[in-house]
């Protein structure tokens, strides 16, 4: 059994008076509590826990429901839920159809009013049970349930329908923008019928119906960001052979490292992470084309990287893009980091795109059992940034420490004092394979 070190944070937490033998709160953080302190690195914030994991039930066609039109030749019904399961075992659900050959043949219910803060993105979760693909396209700019909403709207979920004849929530990023918004409406055309494989309507109102439910607005867009569920969607389009298949871009955006520097000013591209998961790839996916795509800058720290991110790292379109920046950003200190981390993810999320995080790799005679190091903070940091937006993390950092608990010396895995080299790069790889 691998030896494992429990990093214990110490608060000190001043009580007036402790029973014991009876239900006694010590301390629930809120007005007037008892004094909080931290020591040894450890720091702590007294926040609102409303927003914490919150998820807003907006519609579930229950009795009591709020007031559902349909228009332009869709048509609706509340029947029994047709098929439940753990995503969806509501009693009711709306059953839609289509009479004609509009694609905004539609549903539209009105909301209480929900609030998006500026720069903030949320996510709309729809339960949806079809026979095959539909395109699915939803407006949240409509004054009320009468309100068609901005024709040059449209918004997409981030993921497909591939459980034919069964639940699946799709997952709708929802932007408040510079200035936030308010939500008073949510207008759904379940079959446009432009996005989807095969294109074209699939629904009609003889034998093909789509069934709806469980509409909730969420804090993260609640995917499984497990190795074996994150990249779902993406592996089964590696899996996929021509003509169906296209190509995948892999995005790795960072410094030094994950561009392939060695020995200063040395650049190992074809052993660098980012080549070794091509060349793994390519193995396992002989009929995927894949593109590695390196936007790393060799020196750069998070905050720089930031203000480069939309001209240089969405211009690609990334399928998966990667984050690794933690090595250089221990210059910084924490808070102007999470910041450019934050931003960074936030985009990607809102383009739809599954982004993984990479926590550092080492450098020279680093200490890897130390809970005191910058690196091991940044550490700590970068899960933290995973966990709040609902990504995947590569934990490198914890790769290497464990080499090190098996008898190894970190210098062993390095080209240079803060470059990995050949086996330190697998390390990293390895980790990364896991979730394709």
């Amino acid at each position: 059994m691998k030896n494992k070190i429990i990093f214990l944070v110490l608060l000190s937490i001043c009580c007036l008076e402790i029973t014991f033998c009876q239900n006694t709160t010590l301390n629930n953080f809120e007005a007037n509590s008892p004094n909080v302190v931290s020591r040894n690195g450890a720091q702590f914030s007294i926040v609102n826990n409303s927003s914490i994991n919150q998820s807003e039930l907006l519609q579930d066609f229950e009795p009591g429901h709020q007031n559902v039109v349909s228009r332009h030749g869709g048509s609706f019904s509340i029947v029994p839920n047709p098929n439940s399961n753990t995503i969806n075992n509501s009693a009711n659900s709306l059953k839609f159809s289509r009479t004609g050959t509009n694609w905004f043949e539609l549903i539209a219910f009105p909301v209480t009013a929900v609030e998006i803060p500026a720069n903030t993105i949320k996510f709309l979760n729809i339960a949806v049970n079809f026979p095959a693909e539909t395109d699915v396209v939803i407006r949240i700019d409509g004054e009320d349930e009468n309100s068609n909403g901005n024709p040059e709207t449209a918004i997409r979920a981030t993921n497909k329908y591939t459980d034919y004849g069964n639940w699946q929530n799709l997952v709708f990023p929802i932007e408040g923008g510079i200035n936030g918004i308010t939500i008073k409406a949510i207008i759904i055309f379940p079959d446009a019928g432009f996005s989807n494989t095969p294109k074209g309507f699939v629904l009609n109102n003889t034998d093909s119906f789509g069934y709806i439910d469980k509409i909730t607005v969420n804090k993260t867009d609640g995917f499984d960001t497990s190795n074996e569920k994150y990249l779902t969607n993406i592996k089964t389009e590696l899996t996929k052979n021509w003509p169906s298949n296209r190509t995948i871009n892999l995005v790795f955006h960072g410094h030094s490292v994950p561009s392939g520097y060695y020995q200063t000013p040395t650049v190992e591209t074809l052993n660098s992470y980012p080549h070794q998961i091509l060349e793994k790839l390519s193995t396992k996916y002989p009929t995927a084309v894949i593109n590695t795509i390196k936007t790393s800058i060799g020196g750069e720290n998070s905050i720089q990287g930031a203000t480069r991110f939309d001209a240089d790292v969405l211009v690609h379109k990334p399928d998966v893009l990667f984050i690794d920046y933690s090595l250089n950003d221990r210059s910084k200190g924490l808070e102007a980091p999470y910041a450019a981390w934050d931003e960074m993810i936030k985009k990607a999320i809102a383009k739809g795109i599954k982004v993984i995080l990479l926590t550092p790799s080492p450098f020279r005679d680093v200490d890897m059992l130390s809970t005191t190091t910058d690196l091991y903070l940044h550490t700590e940091q970068v899960k933290r940034l995973a966990q709040e937006n609902g990504v995947a993390i590569v934990d490198s950092y914890e790769q290497f420490k464990e080499a090190v608990i098996a008898g190894n010396n970190v210098n062993s895995y390095l080209s240079s004092f803060n470059h990995p080299n050949t086996a330190g790069h697998h390390l990293i790889s390895d980790e990364i394979m896991k979730f394709f």
